[in-house]
């Protein structure tokens, strides 16, 4: 089974509409593949997702996280990476991905997306990952 790890725009995108990235998160729950995240990028999440201008109100955002939390394996991250200079957060993503020998890393961010891979993980856009699991049936 593959081993996914969204970033927080990703799982942002998957709460606030019905498209590709839902259909990961869904992907996720009926067990195509396996969704990881750490604390740091549930952290991240829970305060973006907090803003004013997505309109969520505390228990919204509560049920939110419990059912991420319901199909995500939850890593604590073993290592400090320092490889996203320009953009220091996102080294939280690859440091979960890193620590659970994740398969993929999907993003949409260009400073992920521009190292293609790091230490053997594939780092796509949703899409690429839902390709691939149409291929596969």
């Amino acid at each position: 089974m593959l081993s996914v790890t969204p970033d927080t725009n990703t799982l942002v995108s998957a709460t606030i509409s019905e498209g590709n990235e839902y259909l990961l998160l869904k992907n996720g729950k009926i067990g195509k593949i396996k969704i990881v995240t750490s604390p740091a990028i549930l952290l991240e999440f829970k305060e973006v997702i907090s803003r004013k201008k997505f309109g969520f109100s505390r228990p919204q955002i509560d049920a939110v996280i419990g059912h991420i939390l319901s199909i995500a394996e939850i890593v604590m991250p073993t290592i400090q990476l320092q490889a996203i200079k320009e953009d220091p957060p996102d080294n939280k993503v690859l440091e979960c991905a890193v620590s659970a020998n994740s398969d993929y890393i999907v993003s949409g961010d260009a400073h992920l997306l521009s190292l293609k891979e790091f230490k053997g993980i594939k780092i796509v856009k949703t899409t690429d990952i839902l390709d691939k699991l149409n291929e596969k049936g």
